[in-house]
Protein backbone atom coordinates (compact mmCIF):
# COMPACT_ATOMS: atom_id res chain seq x y z
CA UNK A 1 0.00 0.00 0.00
CA UNK A 2 0.92 3.63 -0.27
CA UNK A 3 -0.18 6.68 1.66
CA UNK A 4 0.14 8.47 -1.72
CA UNK A 5 -2.86 6.56 -3.13
CA UNK A 6 -6.03 8.48 -4.00
CA UNK A 7 -9.40 8.27 -5.74
CA UNK A 8 -11.00 10.88 -7.99
CA UNK A 9 -14.71 11.63 -8.20
CA UNK A 10 -17.11 13.88 -10.06
CA UNK A 11 -19.55 14.25 -7.16
CA UNK A 12 -22.49 15.49 -9.20
CA UNK A 13 -21.63 13.45 -12.30
CA UNK A 14 -20.74 16.57 -14.32
CA UNK A 15 -17.60 15.65 -16.26
CA UNK A 16 -17.17 19.23 -17.50
CA UNK A 17 -16.22 20.27 -13.94
CA UNK A 18 -12.85 19.45 -12.34
CA UNK A 19 -12.70 16.13 -10.49
CA UNK A 20 -12.22 16.06 -6.72
CA UNK A 21 -9.24 14.14 -5.32
CA UNK A 22 -9.87 11.99 -2.24
CA UNK A 23 -6.72 11.09 -0.32
CA UNK A 24 -5.83 7.84 1.40
CA UNK A 25 -6.36 8.07 5.17
CA UNK A 26 -5.55 5.79 8.10
CA UNK A 27 -2.04 4.83 6.99
CA UNK A 28 -0.81 3.06 3.90
CA UNK A 29 -2.33 -0.36 4.51
CA UNK A 30 -4.98 -1.57 2.07
CA UNK A 31 -4.46 1.38 -0.29
CA UNK A 32 -5.13 -1.00 -3.15
CA UNK A 33 -5.71 -4.73 -2.94
CA UNK A 34 -5.31 -6.72 -6.14
CA UNK A 35 -7.56 -9.70 -5.52
CA UNK A 36 -7.58 -12.04 -8.52
CA UNK A 37 -10.82 -13.68 -7.41
CA UNK A 38 -12.85 -10.52 -6.92
CA UNK A 39 -11.08 -7.63 -8.64
CA UNK A 40 -9.34 -4.50 -7.36
CA UNK A 41 -10.26 -2.97 -4.01
CA UNK A 42 -9.25 0.49 -2.86
CA UNK A 43 -9.32 0.10 0.90
CA UNK A 44 -11.26 -2.78 2.40
CA UNK A 45 -14.51 -1.09 1.37
CA UNK A 46 -13.47 2.31 -0.06
CA UNK A 47 -14.14 1.34 -3.67
CA UNK A 48 -14.60 -2.14 -5.11
CA UNK A 49 -15.24 -3.02 -8.74
CA UNK A 50 -15.65 -6.80 -8.96
CA UNK A 51 -14.37 -8.29 -12.19
CA UNK A 52 -16.40 -11.46 -11.89
CA UNK A 53 -18.76 -12.73 -9.21
CA UNK A 54 -16.96 -15.50 -7.33
CA UNK A 55 -19.99 -17.78 -7.80
CA UNK A 56 -20.08 -17.25 -11.56
CA UNK A 57 -17.99 -18.84 -14.29
CA UNK A 58 -18.77 -16.26 -16.97
CA UNK A 59 -19.63 -12.58 -17.27
CA UNK A 60 -23.29 -11.89 -16.54
CA UNK A 61 -23.36 -8.13 -15.96
CA UNK A 62 -22.72 -8.22 -12.20
CA UNK A 63 -19.04 -7.57 -12.87
CA UNK A 64 -19.98 -3.95 -13.65
CA UNK A 65 -21.63 -3.30 -10.28
CA UNK A 66 -19.29 -1.26 -8.06
CA UNK A 67 -19.56 -0.49 -4.35
CA UNK A 68 -18.19 2.39 -2.31
CA UNK A 69 -17.84 3.44 1.34
CA UNK A 70 -15.49 6.33 2.01
CA UNK A 71 -14.20 7.14 5.49
CA UNK A 72 -12.10 4.34 6.96
CA UNK A 73 -9.55 4.12 4.10
CA UNK A 74 -10.21 7.12 1.84
CA UNK A 75 -11.34 10.56 2.97
CA UNK A 76 -14.99 11.55 2.68
CA UNK A 77 -16.00 14.28 0.30
CA UNK A 78 -16.08 17.89 1.55
CA UNK A 79 -19.91 17.74 1.62
CA UNK A 80 -19.71 14.78 4.06
CA UNK A 81 -20.78 12.15 1.55
CA UNK A 82 -19.19 8.73 1.95
CA UNK A 83 -19.46 7.84 -1.75
CA UNK A 84 -17.64 8.65 -4.97
CA UNK A 85 -20.88 8.09 -6.86
CA UNK A 86 -23.24 10.85 -8.01
CA UNK A 87 -26.46 11.62 -6.09
CA UNK A 88 -29.10 9.00 -6.75
CA UNK A 89 -26.53 6.24 -7.28
CA UNK A 90 -26.34 3.54 -4.63
CA UNK A 91 -23.20 3.01 -2.52
CA UNK A 92 -24.04 -0.68 -2.35
CA UNK A 93 -24.32 -1.29 -6.06
CA UNK A 94 -23.86 1.19 -8.91
CA UNK A 95 -23.57 0.00 -12.50
CA UNK A 96 -20.29 1.18 -14.06
CA UNK A 97 -20.34 2.45 -17.60
CA UNK A 98 -16.67 3.46 -17.55
CA UNK A 99 -13.69 2.88 -15.26
CA UNK A 100 -10.30 4.50 -15.74
CA UNK A 101 -7.23 3.52 -13.76
CA UNK A 102 -4.09 5.65 -13.90
CA UNK A 103 -0.70 4.41 -12.74
CA UNK A 104 2.72 6.02 -12.68
CA UNK A 105 5.28 5.08 -15.30
CA UNK A 106 8.83 5.86 -14.32
CA UNK A 107 12.06 5.77 -16.32
CA UNK A 108 15.03 3.69 -15.17
CA UNK A 109 16.75 6.83 -13.84
CA UNK A 110 13.69 8.31 -12.10
CA UNK A 111 12.98 7.99 -8.39
CA UNK A 112 9.69 6.25 -7.61
CA UNK A 113 7.91 8.01 -4.73
CA UNK A 114 7.14 5.91 -1.64
CA UNK A 115 8.92 2.85 -3.06
CA UNK A 116 10.57 2.02 0.26
CA UNK A 117 7.46 0.33 1.67
CA UNK A 118 7.94 -3.36 2.33
CA UNK A 119 5.04 -5.72 1.80
CA UNK A 120 4.13 -7.98 4.70
CA UNK A 121 3.52 -11.59 3.84
CA UNK A 122 2.32 -14.27 6.22
CA UNK A 123 3.21 -17.83 5.36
Amino acid sequence: GSIAAFLFTYPDGDLSQPAIKLRKVGGSSLACVDDPESGPRFGADGFHAPLLDSRSTEADGTERIARCKLGPYYERRADGSNSIFAPGESNTGTYLTDLKVFVGVYGADEEIPFNDALPIQLE
